[in-house]
């Protein structure tokens, strides 16, 4: 396990990677995302172009910087759910084309059909649709959520905050008044002297006046 000094120091070189800045660098990189998780070859299908998820995975890799495996993990679930999202789009307009033929399918006589026939004959697969795009939403937003979180307490600062001062609240000005108990408290005590102590005293004051 790292130590609290290792931490820190592992999180003060993580600020320091930019990325590449040069044009050269960033068409070098645009393919770096597919060797995390996000693999070109298995995520395309039909039409689909790898080109267009390389860019679409170095847009977010650049626009997020990812500096561990957390974050880069965060990055490529919102990549993969775009991704998704995208094809949703496509399944959905094929989704209507064989909709609409199935409804002229059943029902010959009519020569057109609309939307809402197109609906009616397949509405259960629309729903589902709804579900699956519900469901990318929601993963792509708990993804940036979780990056945003881990991010910012990568930015905090290294040190530990210092603990603030309490100071102790002034005795109130009430408390220096000077009341009879006070001044009977903090009158010298007189203890009782032997009763010739006083004679002896006259009387070595007076055989020093006659000497």
């Amino acid at each position: 396990m790292p130590t609290a000094k290792q931490s820190a120091a592992s999180r003060a070189n993580s600020l320091k990677s930019t990325g590449p800045r040069t044009t050269a660098g960033k068409a070098n990189s645009r393919f770096n995302a597919m060797k995390h998780g996000i693999h070109a070859q298995q995520q395309i299908m039909f039409t689909e172009s790898a080109d267009d998820l390389a860019e679409l995975a170095a847009e977010y890799h650049e626009l997020h910087s990812p500096a561990d495996a957390d974050e880069r993990f965060f990055v490529d679930t919102m990549i993969n759910n775009e991704w998704r999202l995208r094809r949703l789009r496509c399944v959905e307009a094929d989704l209507w084309l064989a909709t609409h033929n199935l409804f002229l399918e059943k029902n010959a006589e009519i020569e057109k059909a609309d939307h809402g026939d197109a609906f009616t004959a397949s509405g259960a697969a629309f729903e589902r649709l709804q579900r699956i795009i519900n469901s990318c939403e929601r993963h792509y937003r708990n993804a940036r959520k979780d990056l945003q979180a881990a991010q910012a307490a990568r930015a905090e600062p290294l040190t530990a905050p210092q603990p603030e001062e309490t100071t102790t609240a002034s005795e109130s000005p009430a408390s220096f008044r000077t009341s009879p108990e006070n001044v009977a408290a903090a009158a010298p005590v007189e203890r009782d002297m032997p009763a010739n102590a006083l004679p002896d005293q006259a009387d070595s004051r007076n055989s020093s006046a006659v000497s």
